[in-house]
């Protein structure tokens, strides 16, 4: 009987190992699988993309009563936000394939991963903020007047 509980106790951390090792390979393989599938093949960010959300916001600045010069000062502004966008996806997703690169590595470089982050968090913030700062200047272009009836058509599209 004590031969059993020995074997048990020295399978213990074994097992302990495989079942999180099983659990970081799940955890990995659905990390991979929904970066992959959000953005690639025609998804958020590619120029496709990038045209159905210029197209749905004309559509929703003819509802809201915009004036033809209106909706193309908006496109202006807005394009080039989104465009913008597109690229720091691109620059993500090779930055991403580095980050895979570092931890298949022989050795971790800890430095080299943090590096990695921070110019991530960095480029994610300043496209933010170029974003945020091209919604503010099209939602000038309308009287405050269009911008409520905006807000709430967003809010229907959106189901809010």
């Amino acid at each position: 009987m004590n031969d059993l509980k020995d074997n048990g106790k020295k399978r213990r951390p074994f097992r302990a190992i495989a079942i999180a090792a099983a659990l970081a390979a799940l955890v990995g393989s659905a990390l991979v699988y929904a970066h992959q599938g959000s953005f690639r093949h025609g998804g958020m960010m590619s120029e496709q993309a990038v045209e159905m959300h210029l197209e749905h916001m004309q559509a929703m600045l003819t509802k809201i009563g915009a004036s033809d010069a209106q909706k193309a000062q908006i496109e202006g502004i807005l394009k080039p936000a989104l465009e913008d966008m597109k690229a720091t996806h691109e620059a993500h997703s090779a930055t991403f394939q580095q980050f895979h690169e570092a931890l298949a590595a022989p050795s971790i470089d800890r430095a080299h991963i943090e590096d990695l982050r921070a110019a991530q968090i960095k480029a994610l913030d300043e496209a933010s903020k170029r974003l945020v700062t091209a919604i503010s200047d099209a939602a000038e272009v309308l009287t405050p007047e269009q911008r409520k009836a905006l807000v709430e058509e967003i809010g229907r599209h959106h189901g809010g």
